[in-house]
């Protein structure tokens, strides 16, 4: 009989599923492991045989299927339990759940079947989930040494050198790296963990600058830099060094480069380069452009101390009453504790009893200096 031009998908389906004798036809085909993982059918480890267990499991993986990959793996390693292969994919699905104390035993019998830097840095991963990244830090070593051509292992090694506070040993491993990685310098994850170290970085040469350790800051920057030129937080950190150490000009120079990089004035960094230049300028004299910029931050942040101070200040170097009376009045109405939300909160708390005294007494001689302005004018 012949099949009429239209067939429904189910009832094609339909005759796939049942015996020749119903449809008419060949014998189907025995099924693969790809399409038992991927149908409508429950799949049992056991309903599987040694050729399609393997392939089935990995499927499971591949779609991170992590209950499902823990079975096929459990049962693949009971089947083969000299396969390295499965205890890695157990301990990585094990990992996956959450469950990293059962993981680590699988991954430890998986490197002593085979050493190999997959596993190696599987397990330092499920280290690092347990916070224990000292354990971690010999085994990504180990994958290192294995696969120098690697950006992931570099950048896990690097993160994990981050983990233990060992910033100067990150920024060794990524810029050695580049000797022996070519693939390093434009792998995504390479790059991030490069950064995360350059910020770490200047977060320490920040508490430096604050300490007095000048020349320790400068070294730490250094670095820094040399891992990201273009890093804005290290451009920032510059800028103040250069500012302690009363080159003007220089900091000013490095304030800029921070503000090309931090378009967004909401952003911790990029309200501090705002502020910083912005005082720089004001003490310059040039009010103008500095009250432009604490005004993006107070517009942006909704005001506190440390910009409507700024403000304050840049206003009337700019000779502007009005802006200058505004910001001051704004400010004396904050309580004390808005220090602590402010972009450079760590160097606004020791002075926030000055700054506020600073507006109070701005802010009477702004108020007072109008009447008198006024009246000088009607004697004119």
């Amino acid at each position: 009989m012949k099949m009429p031009p239209f067939v429904p998908r189910v009832l094609i389906g339909t005759c796939l599923g049942v015996s020749v004798l119903a449809c008419g036809g060949e014998k189907p085909r025995a099924r693969s492991a790809a399409t038992v993982s991927t149908s409508s059918e429950p799949l049992t480890s056991g309903s599987l045989s040694d050729s399609t267990l393997g392939p089935a499991a990995r499927q499971a993986a591949q779609t991170e299927d992590w209950p499902q990959a823990e079975k096929l793996y459990r049962e693949f390693s009971r089947r083969q339990p000299r396969s390295a292969e499965a205890k890695r994919g157990l301990g990585v699905a094990l990992m996956r759940q959450g469950k990293n104390v059962p993981a680590v035993t699988a991954l430890t019998e998986s490197m002593e079947l085979a050493d190999d830097a997959d596993t190696r840095l599987a397990l330092a991963e499920n280290y690092g989930e347990m916070d224990r990244y000292p354990s971690a830090l010999p085994h990504v070593r180990r994958a290192v040494a294995m696969s120098q051509g690697s950006p992931l292992a570099w950048a896990q090694l690097a993160e994990t050198l981050l983990k233990v506070e060992k910033a100067d040993d990150a920024a060794d491993a990524l810029n050695n790296a580049l000797h022996v990685c070519k693939a390093c310098s434009q792998h995504v994850r390479w790059i991030h963990v490069r950064d995360e170290v350059a910020v770490a970085l200047t977060a320490r040469a920040e508490k430096q600058v604050r300490s007095g350790s000048a020349a320790d800051a400068r070294k730490t920057l250094t670095t820094a830099a040399a891992l990201n030129p273009d890093l804005p937080e290290a451009h920032l950190s510059l800028g103040k060094l250069a500012k302690i150490e009363g080159d003007e000009n220089r900091a000013a120079t490095e304030f800029r480069k921070a503000l090309d990089k931090l378009p967004d004035a909401k952003v911790d960094a990029g309200a501090v380069a705002r502020l910083e230049l912005a005082r720089l300028l004001t003490n310059r004299g040039d009010g103008g452009e500095a009250a432009k910029l604490a005004q993006q931050v107070v517009d942006a942040r909704g005001g506190d101390i440390a910009s409507l101070d700024v403000l304050g200040r840049a206003c009337e170097a700019n000779k502007d009453v009005d802006c200058a009376r505004n910001a001051y009045g704004r400010l004396v109405t904050l309580p004390l504790g808005e220090a602590s939300g402010s972009p450079d909160a760590a160097g606004a708390k020791s002075d926030v009893k000055k700054v506020c005294e600073h507006a109070r007494v701005r802010l009477k001689a702004l108020k007072s200096d109008k009447p008198r302005r006024k009246h000088k004018a009607k004697q004119s």
